[in-house]
């Protein structure tokens, strides 16, 4: 820790609002302007950065500031302790969510919006009622240049891997299953074999398209693949197509018990290695300290909470 310190001490602190207002504009322009500095002034601290850390922070592309590796973990780290540090030498009030306003965009697996966007929508519309929550579909796989752009405040799904410089949290585990309509020949078996499997058709979504899957993780060697002779859309139209078609689908265990209070619809078990199924909650460490943002994810965790009592879903 001394280590640590004495390079800070190396180090004009001021330089880190600099970055931190870099980071979020993109421009020595915007900057300078943002920071009541000259344009000069941003360029001489982003040079004398460079040269204390030995990286280029940002590269110019297209007349933009696009921000390194080493720029973007750093930022994962300074975001936060500067807001932090802001938080606690303004002395602020504790948070009101009743007096928050603006967007807040989380990233939701299809299979997540199921499970809690009508119980989270009610929530925030009660409790937080100026705050518009906008939910974006999300792929399996973590997509980290979301959250990097601001594009997504907090992401949920089937995440295996989170890069450090982002925080998460496990949020539940859960059984991926098989479902088809009640006259799928399937229908019929007790638990699926990998070749049971591949003499049926199969569907996923748009979005796993040409990209890769949690399904080509789990089977990573197996020496089996998982096979799709159509994609759909929308998770949502799941059920339709399976009581109007001879297709079967995937779904987690919890996302089949809800959709069977509603259809006559048939859940087997599938191969061991597609079983076991993670659901975590993702954010940028720059948030870590925000209290908007702390607030809405001891939401979510609650409703998930929730769940996990009822016993829909399993603990983590």
């Amino acid at each position: 820790m001394h280590e640590n310190l004495s390079v800070l001490r190396r180090l004009d602190l001021n330089l880190l609002l600099t970055f931190d207002a870099l980071m979020a504009t993109c421009s020595a322009t915007q900057t300078a302007r943002l920071l009541h500095k000259t344009q000069p002034g941003v360029s001489r601290d982003l040079a004398k950065l460079r040269h204390a850390l030995a990286d280029d922070l940002f590269v110019t592309v297209r007349g933009r500031f696009v921000p390194t590796e080493r720029a973007l973990s750093l930022h994962s780290a300074v975001q936060p302790a500067l807001e932090m540090l802001g938080h606690a030498v303004a002395g602020s009030d504790d948070f009101q969510p009743a007096q928050a306003e603006g967007v807040v965009n989380i990233g939701t697996a299809a299979h997540i919006e199921l499970l809690l966007a009508g119980p989270l929508l009610e929530r925030l519309a009660r409790v937080a009622p100026r705050l518009v929550p906008r939910l974006h579909s999300v792929h399996g796989e973590f997509d980290p240049a979301e959250l990097d752009a601001e594009r997504q405040d907090l992401a949920i799904g089937l995440f295996a891997e989170v890069p450090p410089r982002f925080s998460s949290q496990v949020l539940f585990h859960d059984e991926r299953v098989g479902v088809m309509g009640p006259s799928h020949p399937l229908a019929r078996r007790r638990q699926l074999s990998f070749a049971d499997m591949a003499h049926s058709r199969w569907f996923a979504y748009t979005l796993m398209h040409g990209r890769r899957t949690n399904f080509d993780r789990a089977l990573k060697g197996t020496g089996q693949r998982m096979q799709f002779a159509a994609y759909l859309s929308s998770f949502g139209l799941s059920p339709f197509v399976l009581m109007e078609s001879g297709y079967a689908t995937t779904m987690p265990a919890f996302a089949a018990t809800l959709y069977r209070k509603h259809f006559p619809l048939v859940e087997k078990r599938l191969p061991a290695p597609l079983r076991d199924i993670t659901f975590s909650m993702a954010w940028p460490r720059r948030q870590d300290a925000s209290p908007l943002y702390r607030w809405l994810r001891a939401e979510v965790t609650a409703l998930v909470a929730g769940h996990i009592q009822s016993g829909l879903l399993k603990p983590p």
